[in-house]
């Protein structure tokens, strides 16, 4: 007796596991997210 179990998922699911482990997917672009450095106005 093989004790094995298969789990079906969808179309979504199975798109957001290939984004998160990088499976058959590439980076195309990226973007910055800035902050404000509030070291850089103090003691001025």
């Amino acid at each position: 007796m093989i004790n094995t179990k298969i789990i079906l998922v969808d179309g979504m699911e199975l798109t957001n596991l290939m984004i998160d482990h990088n499976v058959g997917v590439s980076v195309v672009g990226t973007y910055d997210v800035k902050r404000i450095d509030t070291d850089y106005f103090e003691g001025e």
